[in-house]
């Protein structure tokens, strides 16, 4: 969720980097006005369709789609033979994801399933992922990068947003996370940066903006 105003910096990197098509468009205002805060920003979009474009991505889950923008901003980058599976827990806002995803020009590279996303990449272990990008429940953070690790190729890229939960993990909190929430995402980024699985680094975005590579 963001929890503050845009910058004059931000604003910036919207106007000039965030391009946006019709489909990405009307998700971002349909969210707005479903729930101001709880998606990317239109230049953080532009940071993740970036970052799948620099580990060639075919292959893409998704776990937490809310209304589909983050989605859009990622299947856009796929290739011809490229997929992308999404998982959102909420009814609603998975049908919102298709939605948007059909009124799209590449919804039909896309498959969105609806449950508890722990439970639902245990059905994914015959996939192989060249991106994982969770934005998902924070207290899960940690569980769903042990669930999804055997999914993600070598040289593949995991990305974790809020990864400053609201402010706590730099011991500033802006409103309130559960202990769990603390815990687990403290365990994401410890895991990420020390393992030597991983080359990983968490970009200061308003939010925080995690990203490890896969090398082992």
């Amino acid at each position: 969720m963001r929890t503050h105003t845009p910058t004059p910096t931000e604003n910036y990197l919207n106007a000039t980097f965030a391009c946006e098509d019709d489909a990405m468009r009307t998700a971002r205002l349909c969210g707005d006005a479903l729930r101001a805060g709880m998606q990317l920003s239109p230049y953080e979009g532009a940071l993740l369709a970036w970052l799948a474009r620099c580990v060639q991505a075919q292959h893409i889950l998704e776990i937490g789609s809310f209304v589909g923008y983050s989605t859009l901003w990622l299947a856009r980058t796929l290739p011809e033979n490229g997929t992308l599976i999404t998982i959102e827990k909420d009814a609603q806002h998975a049908a919102l994801t298709r939605t948007h995803l059909d009124h799209s020009d590449y919804g039909t590279k896309c498959e969105v399933r609806i449950g508890d996303a722990l439970e639902q990449v245990q059905h994914l272990t015959s996939h192989s992922f060249d991106l994982i990008f969770i934005d998902a429940a924070k207290g899960d953070y940690h569980a769903l990068l042990e669930a999804t690790d055997p999914m993600l190729r070598i040289g593949g890229m995991v990305i974790g947003d809020n990864s400053l939960l609201f402010g706590h993990m730099a011991g500033a909190p802006s409103q309130r996370a559960s202990k769990r929430a603390i815990e687990s995402m403290r365990a994401f980024n410890t895991t990420l940066a020390t393992s030597e699985k991983y080359d990983a680094m968490l970009l200061p975005t308003p939010e925080g903006l995690t990203i490890g590579i896969k090398r082992a």
